[in-house]
């Protein structure tokens, strides 16, 4: 059963009884007035009956005695009159009132002993009637006889039942309009919100938290709808909440498993670079002996120097894998990164200018005060800056920035920190997108061989990892590669120099 079927049942119970106590109170007082009514008006009559009776007994006119009668027998509120003499015999009365015999010998018995005229209700047969008994009497006051006006109340009864049907009919139009406008009313007042509501549940529920529901009124409804509404949006950004922290949870794990990676890589690089060390340093040995003993012109002269060159670079990538292996603790102090990037380009210099690089860089002294290692984060930047340099061997430009920023570590509790983020960004070749998330990986490389070992980042995400730092990478194939290292900043760090701007 729907709401304004339920609100049309509900006020039609007390409407159709306060319709019912409004028709019986309407209903006693209009027969209070209609018997009143009847009375003045029977007393009335039976007071000019009285008179013409008299006056027609008085002069001996018994046949317009009769006609009296009969004409006021004829009206229609009259059942008939009867005429007695002194006695309290019949005179004469209609032939109507023959079927009905006289019932009121005491009323009539007083009016002719006492004068005194009476009314009483009464029934005759199956209808009500009101008898007024009057005395007769002549002009010297004697009592002549007496008369009997039987006045109907059937019509009282009548207009009783038409106003039951009035009533009846009344109260069922005003139950068929109240239900009607309580249909319009629910339909458009309560309804619809309702169905917008239920819609917006369902939505809700099947996991769309997008749905909304319609303000269309500032009334309760519209209160609710405005309430739903926000739960939504709560909802929908707790969702995104949620989303975040479990994509940010996933980012977590994945560097997780990459440093775990990386730690049993460097275990396994530490015990290689011990097992090739030193046949390694034998075979160099000899290699060596052998050439020094041999003259220029000799065949095997060339691959002896052949051999010391690759052992050579066999020597390095070891030196690499210890220094990945055995990464020292850090050495902390308040670092200004604005000269170690000065030295590392100054040190770069002359292949810049061979490679036709230009360097652009831009940076505060004094912006960039960071707790740090400042060899490590020479080699860091170092490793960075020649990677730039290999990866734009027909010339190009690096641009080289630091500035503080604050913003979310990505292994933090998402709060905000201070850090000073310096950033190279150069115009190479670029890195596959299938390759970024593995270019911090130990022995990972891009470039040709003999042109790098792929320790260069490793060690260098391991560095700053360990100052509480981290990078970020952004590459776009055939349009550069913008890195950014991301360290702690200090409260010492100011904007208050001019920039350093080289060229």
């Amino acid at each position: 059963m729907t709401l304004g079927t339920r609100l049309a049942l509900s006020l039609a119970g007390p409407l159709v009884l306060v319709m019912l106590l409004f028709g019986y109170i309407d209903q006693r007082t209009s027969r209070a007035l209609l018997h009143d009514e009847l009375a003045r008006e029977g007393r009335a009559m039976a007071r000019m009956v009285q008179i013409a009776m008299e006056d027609a007994l008085r002069d001996r006119q018994i046949e317009d005695v009769r006609a009296l009668v009969d004409k006021v027998t004829g009206y229609e509120r009259v059942l008939g009159l009867r005429i007695f003499d002194n006695q309290g015999t019949v005179i004469y009365q209609p032939p109507d009132l023959a079927a009905y015999p006289f019932a009121s010998a005491g009323a009539l018995k007083t009016a002719l002993e006492r004068g005194t005229p009476s009314e009483n209700h009464s029934r005759l047969g199956d209808q009500l009637v009101l008898t007024f008994i009057v005395p007769l009497r002549d002009p010297k006051g004697q009592i002549l006889g007496a008369l009997q006006l039987l006045q109907l109340e059937s019509y009282i009864e009548e207009d009783a039942r038409a106003s039951r049907n009035s009533i009846a009919t009344l109260t069922a139009l005003m139950i068929l309009v109240t239900t009607g406008i309580m249909f319009l009313v629910t339909r458009w007042s309560v309804e619809r919100p309702v169905a917008d509501l239920a819609r917006s549940f369902r939505e809700v529920g099947s996991g769309d938290l997008r749905a909304r529901v319609p303000v269309r009124r500032g009334n309760e409804f519209g209160l609710l709808a405005q309430e739903f509404n926000g739960m939504c949006e709560r909802l929908e950004e707790s969702q995104r909440s949620l989303l975040n922290a479990q994509e940010e949870r996933r980012h977590m794990e994945a560097r997780l498993r990459h440093a775990e990676r990386l730690a049993a890589i460097g275990r396994l690089a530490a015990g290689l670079a011990h097992e090739i060390g030193t046949p390694l340093n034998v075979i160099g040995g000899r290699a060596e002996r052998l050439l020094r003993s041999l003259r220029d012109d000799e065949p095997a002269t060339r691959s002896l120097r052949i051999i010391c060159a690759q052992m050579e670079r066999i020597a390095r990538i070891v030196r690499g894998m210890l220094d990945f292996a055995r990464m020292r603790e850090p050495r902390l102090a308040k670092t200004d990164v604005a000269p170690i990037l000065g030295k590392v380009l100054e040190f770069l210099g002359q292949r810049f200018e061979e490679v036709r690089v230009r360097v652009v860089a831009s940076f505060r002294d004094g912006t960039g005060v960071v707790l740090a290692d400042a060899d490590q984060i020479h080699q860091v930047f170092l490793n960075l800056c020649t990677n730039a340099l290999d990866a734009m061997p027909g010339g190009g430009t690096l641009r080289v920035s630091a500035a503080r920023v604050e913003k979310h570590h990505p292994e933090g509790n998402g709060e905000v920190l201070p850090f000073v983020a310096v950033t190279f960004e150069d115009t190479g070749a670029g890195i596959p997108l299938e390759n970024l998330d593995r270019v911090f990986d130990p022995f990972f490389t891009t470039k040709d061989v003999g042109r790098g070992t792929g320790l260069g980042l490793s060690i260098s995400y391991g560095i700053v990892r360990e100052h509480g730092g981290f990078f970020d990478v952004e590459s776009e194939p055939g349009h550069g590669t913008r890195l950014t290292v991301y360290l702690p900043g200090t409260a010492e760090a100011r904007d208050t120099a001019p920039p350093r701007i080289a060229s």
